[in-house]
């Protein structure tokens, strides 16, 4: 026993001494010329966990091999706690890569950089976006230890650039799941509409924009914001007619879907059995084309043809019909000329007496009237300078709709209700809302919690993107004349959604409003 005593101290000093030689090597190779040998060091010293690596691993996150730096930063990351003192400090240099190393550090330690929690909370603001990504994908990596930073992760929802809000709803899914859930009162979504909107429009030059929710099929809020017309200075009001872009496709397929309720059309007929084959397009195969592949974008036909659909140019045929999803617009006014075909009418006409009128709204033409002019808001452009105001006084089932926001979600909740309201039998109005196409070139519109899209379909002219709480229908739109909109709703809810700007800066604005309210 004794003896042991003696021999202990000596063999533990010992060992001591040959783990120190090599410690002080790899520090040494950390200088050398080659990177390889200096990635390999910083290895080593991971593996080693010497708090005597610390500073040496932390001077190489400013190495000229990003290698180099990722290895430092691994390394530290396994001698965990005694470099956390260095890494706090590390966060606040001077250089953003120096920054963002030392948080690459404190992402890999996970639940260990608790005590970072604060200083990542501050970085989550720096001014360089990769590096708030950094902090916010350590935060989340901390998991529950940083549920003092969920307030500021749902701010973040709606941050200026698309990777630092994805990744703060990463990092709230993993440090408090379903915290944007339980703020998913529709007095709480006013409140953050409410407050966001006029800080979107300014940043993105939006002149006017006006918004409404609906909840449980009822309309319970709705705010305008802005102007009609920067030359006149007329303010939006609920009144206001927009134009909604691509969000006339759904309303007309509610239009050619009810025709098929009625048996005057016949979704998987083909078109040219109606229409003169040259107003689709003359290439072999458009004779297979119909009214299903149109509202679900399979037609095979392009977005629009070169100097658009006004000349009746030829129309190139890009995939056989039915193969695949593939957005388009020409085979929306192929639609329609059917749709007018088989009704005798213009679609502005049958539209106003089958649809606008029975649902009540007085502010939804597919064309320009006079009468209308003073409702309908002009177009502007990214800086929000006047672009124009439209006269579109031929139909588009593509994209000629003037509507208010209030009218579109009248529209929506229509859609919502029952037969006794758009007369669609259960077994069609299913289909209409049912995945027919995956659009795997599509992504899923920016949504946080349980309402992150997992894949993207379209139904019979709504897009259909799959979420953890079921699916959402959506539809944008955009038009050359300056206009930005968006529509979505929950079927099983009875919520939804609209947004309408009259500035080509929309766009990002709704992404920015839907990433932080999801799916009301």
């Amino acid at each position: 026993m004794r003896f042991a005593a003696f021999i202990l101290p000596f063999l533990l000093s010992a060992a001591f001494a040959q783990n120190a030689e090599p410690v002080r090597l790899h520090i040494h190779r950390l200088t050398n010329a080659d990177p390889l040998v200096r990635e390999r060091a910083a290895e080593q010293l991971g593996i080693l966990r010497s708090a005597e690596a610390v500073e040496p691993l932390i001077a190489r996150f400013a190495d000229d091999d990003p290698f180099v730096a990722g290895a430092a930063s691994a390394a530290l990351a396994r001698i965990g706690n005694p470099a956390l003192p260095a890494l706090l400090r590390t966060v606040n240099d001077a250089s953003p890569e120096v920054r963002r190393s030392a948080l690459i550090a404190l992402y890999h330690m996970g639940a260990a950089a608790a005590p970072a929690v604060p200083s990542l909370m501050r970085s989550a603001f720096d001014s360089v976006p990769v590096v708030r990504w950094t902090a916010l994908q350590a935060l989340g990596s901390t998991g529950p230890a940083a549920r003092a930073s969920v307030p500021l992760l749902l701010g973040l929802l709606s941050d200026a650039d698309a990777d630092v809000r994805r990744a703060a709803a990463s990092a709230l899914d993993r440090i408090q799941p379903g915290a944007v859930e339980t703020r998913r009162d529709w007095k709480n979504v006013r409140t953050i509409a409410d407050s966001l909107l006029p800080v979107l429009m300014k940043e993105h030059n939006v002149p006017g924009l006006s918004i409404v929710l609906v909840r449980e099929r009822e309309i319970v809020w709705s705010a305008q914001y802005g102007t009609a017309d920067v030359r006149t200075g007329a303010p939006v009001t609920g009144e206001t007619m927009f134009e909604a872009c691509s969000m006339s496709k759904p309303v007309f397929g509610i239009i050619a879907l009810s025709l098929a309720a009625g048996g005057r059309l016949d979704l998987d007929q083909p078109l040219s059995r109606s229409l003169p084959l040259p107003v689709l397009t003359a290439e072999p195969g458009a004779e297979r084309i119909t009214a299903r592949m149109v509202l679900s974008h399979s037609t095979g036909l392009p977005n629009w043809r070169p100097g658009d659909e006004e000349r009746n140019g030829p129309v190139p045929l890009l995939f056989s019909p039915g193969t695949k999803f593939g957005y388009s617009g020409e085979g929306m006014y192929a639609l329609q000329k059917a749709v007018e075909a088989k009704t005798g009418e213009g679609l502005d006409a049958y539209a106003e007496r089958t649809l606008f009128r029975p649902l009540g709204l007085r502010h939804t033409s597919f064309v320009w009237t006079p009468s209308l002019d003073t409702f309908i808001a002009a177009g502007h452009d990214e800086r929000g300078a006047y672009r124009m105001k439209s006269r579109y006084i031929r139909p588009n089932a593509a994209y000629s709709l003037y509507t208010s926001a209030s009218d579109y979600a009248r529209f929506l909740i229509a859609v919502m209700g029952n037969e006794q309201t758009i007369p669609l039998p259960p077994a069609l109005r299913k289909e209409m809302l049912s995945p027919q196409r995956t659009a795997d070139v599509r992504e899923p519109v920016e949504r946080p919690g349980t309402a992150r899209g997992t894949s993207v379909s379209w139904g019979l002219g709504w897009c259909v993107t799959a979420t953890g709480r079921g699916p959402i229908h959506h539809h944008s739109g955009a038009n050359r004349s300056g206009f930005r909109c968006y529509s979505q709703f929950d079927d099983a809810t009875g919520n939804a959604v609209v947004v309408m700007t009259n500035g080509a800066g929309g766009g990002e604005l709704w992404t920015r409003l839907i990433s932080r309210i999801g799916n009301f």
